[in-house]
């Protein structure tokens, strides 16, 4: 029987995490990260989700996915960190044995893990999470941060040729303009930087839950003046301004 740890739920169908398919999401714990506004907190730990820490077994997953086959287009690995594992490569090779897509959603903070995933030609679909501006990556992630890698990681996906988004939460206080330009300029010639909307809720930080989000015209704006060097969309924002 096979065997991955770390396996901590699964999200039966989602038609938002993977951008023009219908996924199913699986989620892995642990993270090297602790940044204050993660909507995921259960998940920052390894052992987190329950007494059990949640666990889930590979094959419930998979026999999941073959019931689903014709209706879910692929599998959207994310935690926590996923690249964090060891088992990561084997994980992502059975999901495309069993015949499905895979996407993989991480903070690019292992470069070294998503080359071997590249090598192998192991994904379908990348999403890269950006914190906020190199500068200020060991203050959002409460941990020291070589931002080498992260320079690494975004090269990597670049030079790819799979499809794939960068992806940055603005959150008050923690990321602005300035920060999206200069992430914006590393990341020149990417398909797509989505801005995501902060939501004040379940966050790993209690004290964010009392951040007020910008404004969603505002974060519209924003993504006008940075389309000018990578294309780029808004997402979490329930209603868009109207345009003369």
């Amino acid at each position: 029987m096979s065997c991955f740890r770390n396996l901590r739920g699964l999200l039966p169908t989602s038609m938002i995490d993977w951008p023009g398919k219908i996924c199913a999401v699986l989620f892995l714990g642990g993270c090297n990260f602790r940044c204050p506004y993660c909507q995921n907190p259960e998940l920052v730990e390894a052992g987190g989700g329950g007494e059990d820490g949640g666990r889930m077994e590979w094959e419930d997953v998979e026999a999941f996915l073959r019931s689903r086959s014709g209706w879910i287009d692929g599998l959207s690995v994310t935690g926590g960190e996923p690249t964090l594992h060891d088992d990561l490569p084997r994980l992502c090779s059975q999901a495309r044995e069993a015949g499905f897509a895979v996407k993989l959603d991480t903070n690019g903070s292992r470069p070294h893990v998503l080359r071997r995933l590249f090598e192998a030609g192991l994904l379908d679909f990348l999403a890269m999470d950006l914190k906020t501006s190199l500068e200020k990556y060991s203050m959002v992630a409460r941990r020291p941060v070589d931002v080498n890698r992260i320079r690494e990681s975004v090269a990597l996906v670049l030079e790819s040729g799979i499809e794939h988004e960068f992806r940055c939460t603005v959150v008050p206080g923690l990321v602005d303009l300035s920060d999206l330009l200069s992430l914006a300029r590393i990341i020149e010639g990417a398909a797509s930087l989505v801005l995501q909307q902060f939501r004040a809720e379940n966050t790993l930080d209690a004290s964010y839950r009392e951040v007020q989000p910008y404004p969603g015209e505002l974060l519209v704006r924003w993504s006008e003046e940075l389309s000018a060097l990578v294309p780029t969309k808004v997402c979490g924002v329930l209603t868009m301004p109207a345009h003369a």
